[in-house]
């Protein structure tokens, strides 16, 4: 392991349980084999953040939580060869596992060399902090559970004049998969509300405000939008209120004959009184982003790679980062704004520079 010798020992951090956040100091992590410790920066909060710690830990119970972080490397663990000590990177680091070293909410990060991707000078920490989990999300959703052809592959001349339904479009998953979308060539119709117009600026064709909407109405404007484009994926980036039994009928509607099949993706699994109401015709498969450090490793590290090249040469956009002034001890206060639905088409995003008290 390759380390460099500035290290502190300690580390401030924050442990999020479910239904308490604190600030603590605890060890800073050591990467293992085909891992990198990096600095941070900037680190960026996603909604699981805080439904992992309610769904899934017991009464007491916490750990460091987030798992999108920017900054350096300072150490690199047996096998890592592409990263050097001072690397400006971006990383998704191992969600669920109650292992400290993973979590984002820290001054230093532990994370996957394959999940880990170089960010150019021209790209500021506090955008590259908001990539790695929801871009990753989308890619893994559209090109893998979707299969849709990637962008830059032979196989994308292919996606020409077909279309896809995106819901929760100014969402931060679904503005990474408009711009994906489109550079794969498809047709995108976006669904979104409040924050409607940030899509359309990502280059989505139709944005649809689910405000102005209800029930069926919905569903009549997008075979509307849709016309006569062949359209058999949807990505819902929501995966709530029967959003995607919603998808669903919309995408029966568009099928080119009665033996057509159609699939949708969701960022959650779908409720199974929801499920049993899905058309026989429309699969609903769920992208879970960790995949991207197992099974589907092989399609994320080059992926991720892909990513760094986009933002060298100014063709593809980070999500707008919301700084929250505190750092750290923000964390708490962005957690109730994303549990209360405050967040709209922006990333909250903490600079480790600005918690009070830290030594620089």
């Amino acid at each position: 392991m390759t380390i460099h010798k500035n290290i502190p020992q300690t580390q401030v951090a924050v442990l999020v349980g479910a239904d308490e956040r604190k600030m603590a100091d605890l060890p800073v992590g050591k990467p293992g084999p085909n891992e990198v410790l990096i600095e941070n920066v900037a680190v960026a909060a996603n909604p699981k953040d805080w439904k992992v710690p309610q769904w899934m830990y017991e009464p007491g119970e916490s750990a460091v939580e987030g798992n999108d972080v920017a900054g350096t490397i300072v150490a690199v663990g047996e096998g890592v060869s592409e990263y050097k000590i001072g690397s400006r990177v971006a990383a998704f680091s191992k969600m669920r596992s109650k292992d400290n070293k993973y979590g984002a909410y820290q001054q230093y990060t532990v994370a996957p060399a394959g999940t880990t991707f170089p960010i150019p000078n021209i790209t500021p920490y506090e955008e590259a902090a908001t990539l790695p989990l929801a871009v990753m999300t989308a890619a893994i959703g559209l090109f893998v559970r979707l299969g849709i052809p990637a962008p830059d592959t032979p196989a994308a001349f292919h996606n020409s004049g077909k279309a896809i339904i995106i819901n929760g479009a100014a969402s931060s998953v679904g503005a990474y998969a408009v711009q994906l979308a489109k550079r794969a060539g498809l047709y995108v119709i976006g669904i979104a509300g409040v924050s409607k117009e940030y899509p359309k600026e990502l280059g989505a064709d139709v944005i649809l405000d689910y405000r102005e909407h209800e029930g069926d109405a919905l569903i009549d404007a997008l075979v509307s939008a849709v016309a006569d484009r062949p359209t058999t994926w949807a990505f819902d980036a929501v995966t709530e209120h029967g959003s995607t039994l919603m998808l669903a009928r919309a995408l029966v509607r568009v099928r080119k004959g009665p033996t057509a099949t159609a699939q949708v993706t969701t960022v959650l699994n779908v409720p199974e009184d929801e499920k049993k109401q899905l058309p026989p015709a429309v699969t609903a498969i769920v992208t879970l982003v960790g995949s991207a450090y197992a099974e589907d490793e092989g399609f994320a590290a080059p992926f991720y790679r892909k990513i760094s090249h986009w933002l060298a040469d100014g063709s593809f956009k980070c999500n707008r980062p919301k700084i929250m002034p505190g750092g750290l001890a923000d964390v708490a206060k962005g957690l109730e704004m994303l549990i209360s639905g405050d967040v709209h088409g922006e990333k909250l995003v903490y600079r480790i520079a600005d918690t009070p008290g830290l030594k620089a």
